[in-house]
């Protein structure tokens, strides 16, 4: 959000690649029409007050892009009954829709402000395009290859999308001189929509490369060096059959493959095109289980070939009915839970109103990237920017000149390595050695906030250590119920995380990690 709203300032270059720039554009513009409608109705202000809104309450600013996803979400939904219909018949497209609309992982990530809900509705209408193409041979190629490169334009894995649309090409084509000039035609538009969508790439390769280098660090290289490739795949297997479209759904999903190989092993294979590669990527990335958003549709749609296979078999209407209805209602059952369970204030939350509460403003605390939102103050930024030797960001800019300033504010330091220029980090092998505090006592850090999980983590180890020796630990905030509290923390579930293959589990109690805030004793605190 912040990235999209930065665009404000009249620079449309986001200086930052880790995604493609596409999403941030759209993100923008829809802003802008929630802006001008805040306006308009006299919500606010004006647009500067709208966009300030952003550093000092911004609810409305993420209400409304929550808004997008949630209808790119049902977009979606239709897309794929669409898609369930051209390569099913009627009664597939309906199941193929319902499944969709109640799958818990798709309707958990249309809550929130992020790339894989939008970029699977994009990847289903390019699926859409690709069966047009291979009935119509004239004029379906335009629209085909210029779908695929919104698609590339949004999020780098739908590369994978090149290998159905080369499928298709090749089965439509009348011989192989033809098929190679329809795949370098579709190759030139979807790389022109590409970089139409996301110029900058070509403006600056060099942060473009930095970036997408750095997005390989985070993970695909974390994933390999500390899981390896089995136990990642392993852990993404769990999530397909677990999380998607619910466990029934996810059988019929995989019964609906076998069914489709036996009909039509060519359909099968092309609907499969995208997915199988895709799959076998992620394996090798650290577990997330929003990065399987992009294969829901898919699942759904296999699991509506199962069904109707049932239904077009002689009796076989009301054991269809019957699968049908337990599929749709497990998945709503655990799709209604999710949604109570993300209601709950999370840990961060009750750990901001505390710190908020209790520490005053100006004070320097030592936390973590994705922890406690904590506002930082204008000067940090400053400093943060004056040290990266970068120029200042749009979004900081805005930040350090919104009215009023948000309070209270603190001096924040953040634990590990980034890339963000507005934020100052403090690197975990800075905290190795016979005084694992000096290097916090010589940034004048008074609090540390800790996320902790079940395991050990053996960077912050040091850290602890030292903290239990030199400090206080003033409060904890517990995502489990109490009853957990006291109990063996090897038996506990992960925190739910969105960023992670964590799971909504009954034994917790809110979402978020479990956070420790503590207070140095002596010099510097």
């Amino acid at each position: 959000m912040s990235r999209a709203l930065a665009f404000a300032k009249g620079d449309l270059n986001p200086h930052n690649f880790l995604y493609p720039t596409f999403y941030f554009y759209v993100l923008f513009a829809w802003e802008g029409l929630a802006a001008l409608f805040a306006v308009a109705t006299r919500a606010a202000a004006s647009f500067g007050a709208f966009q300030r809104e952003f550093f000092v309450d911004p609810t409305r600013v993420f209400v409304a892009g929550r808004l997008l996803t949630a209808l790119l979400g049902t977009a979606t939904v239709v897309a794929t009954g669409i898609l369930g219909t051209r390569v099913g018949g009627r009664f597939t497209g309906i199941a193929a829709a319902l499944l969709l609309a109640v799958a818990p992982l798709h309707v958990l990530n249309s809550h929130y402000v992020k790339h894989d809900v939008p970029v699977t509705f994009v990847i289903v209408l390019a699926y859409l395009a690709y069966e047009r193409l291979g009935r119509e041979t004239e004029g379906a190629l335009l629209t085909a290859a210029a779908v695929t490169g919104v698609a590339f334009s949004i999020h780098y894995y739908t590369i994978f999308l090149a290998v159905p649309l080369a499928w298709t090409i090749v089965r439509s084509s009348r011989d192989t001189g033809d098929g190679i000039r329809r795949l370098a035609i579709a190759a030139l538009i979807a790389a022109v929509v590409f970089f139409v969508l996301s110029p900058f790439l070509l403006v600056e390769p060099g942060t473009a490369l930095r970036d997408i280098r750095a997005n390989r660090q985070i993970v695909v290289d974390r994933a390999v060096g500390h899981l390896g490739y089995l136990s990642s795949a392993a852990r993404y297997a769990k999530l397909l059959f677990l999380d998607t479209v619910g466990l029934p759904g996810a059988f019929l999903a995989l019964a609906g493959v076998i069914v489709g190989m036996w009909r039509n092993a060519s359909r099968t294979v092309w609907l499969l095109a995208f997915t199988i590669p895709f799959l076998l990527f992620i394996c090798s990335t650290y577990p997330a289980s929003r990065y399987l958003v992009a294969a829901t549709p898919f699942i759904a749609l296999f699991a509506a070939i199962a069904i109707e296979f049932l239904w077009t078999a002689p009796g076989g209407r009301r054991g269809a009915v019957l699968f049908l209805g337990l599929a749709v209602g497990v998945a709503m059952v655990e799709s209604v839970r999710a949604d109570l369970f993300i209601r709950k204030t999370d840990t961060r939350t009750l750990a901001l109103e505390f710190i908020n509460s209790h520490i005053p403003g100006g004070t320097t605390v030592l936390t973590q990237p994705y922890s406690v939102p904590l506002m930082p103050t204008a000067d940090v930024l400053r400093e943060a920017v004056r040290r990266s030797g970068r120029e200042m960001p749009r979004k900081t800019e805005l930040q350090i000149a919104s009215e009023p300033y948000r309070t209270p504010a603190y001096r924040l330091i953040y634990l590990g390595k980034g890339l963000d220029a507005d934020k100052l980090y403090l690197p975990y092998d800075e905290l190795d050695g016979s005084d694992p505090l000096r290097a916090v006592r010589a940034e004048h850090v008074a609090f540390v906030v800790l996320k902790r999980y079940n395991g050990l983590d053996p960077a912050t180890l040091p850290l602890l250590t030292a903290l239990a020796r030199e400090g206080r630990r003033i409060a904890v905030f517990s995502p489990y119920r109490e009853t957990l509290v006291a109990g063996d923390a090897r038996a506990r579930p992960e925190p739910f995380l969105h960023n992670t293959d964590a799971r909504i589990d009954r034994l917790l109690e809110r979402p978020g990690p479990a956070l420790e805030i503590w207070q140095l004793d002596g010099p510097g605190s």
